[in-house]
Order: C-alpha cells, then sequence, then structure tokens
C-alpha cells in the first residue's frame, strides 16, 4: 500500500506490480520464487534486500508512463535475470540483486 503522497492510480499500478495479474507475474511471486531454494538465514537476507528493491522499483514504475524512468521491458529483464540465478547460489542471488540495485540507483539519480 502506498502512502498519502501518491495517487489513486499509481497505487492501482503498484499493486499490479506487487501482486501481478492473470499474465504476468507480480514481484512478491517471483521474491516467492527465487527463495525456494534458500533457507534461513539466507532466505531472510534474500527476502528483504528484494522486498526493498521492489518498493524502490515498483515505486517508479508506478508513476504516469510520461513521467517514470523505470520501464515495463526493464522491469521484465529484471525479473527474467532474478529467476535465472535462483538455482540455490546464495553468492549468485545476492550479486544479482546487487547490481540491480545499482542499476536503480543510476537510473532514479
Amino acid at each position: 500500500m502506498l502512502n498519502s503522497d501518491y495517487s489513486k492510480d499509481e497505487e492501482e499500478w503498484f499493486n499490479k506490480f506487487q501482486n501481478g495479474t492473470l499474465l504476468v507475474k507480480g514481484w512478491k511471486s517471483r521474491i516467492k520464487d527465487a527463495l525456494k531454494p534458500f533457507a534461513s538465514p539466507q532466505r531472510d537476507v534474500l527476502h528483504q534486500k528484494l522486498k526493498s528493491l521492489g518498493e524502490r522499483i515498483g515505486r517508479e514504475w508506478a508513476k504516469d508512463n510520461t513521467i517514470r524512468r523505470i520501464d515495463t521491458k526493464t522491469l521484465q529483464q529484471w525479473g527474467d535475470s532474478l529467476a535465472i540465478k535462483k538455482n540455490g547460489d546464495f553468492d549468485a542471488l545476492i550479486a544479482q540483486i546487487e547490481k540491480i540495485e545499482s542499476e536503480v540507483d543510476k537510473i532514479l539519480s
């Protein structure tokens, strides 16, 4: 749920990003898939990093198309790159998350 700084449309798009639609997986589902091979405490670390990253990405992606700096194509590429890293290799998944975080930092700065 977004705060009052966001419009109703942005809140709806943010929820679609988080929860997905009939045709597209949401961020929460991607997190769940990525975490399957891991046990605590690795799972907890990854979950927090992915949740935080999803908040940043989703808030930007939910903005009107004319002003947002993260587009759907980039979003899909990042989601696909996380899916590739879900083979149980903690270091590889952390590295991929950090790569996406860096790309988000560049886009939003």
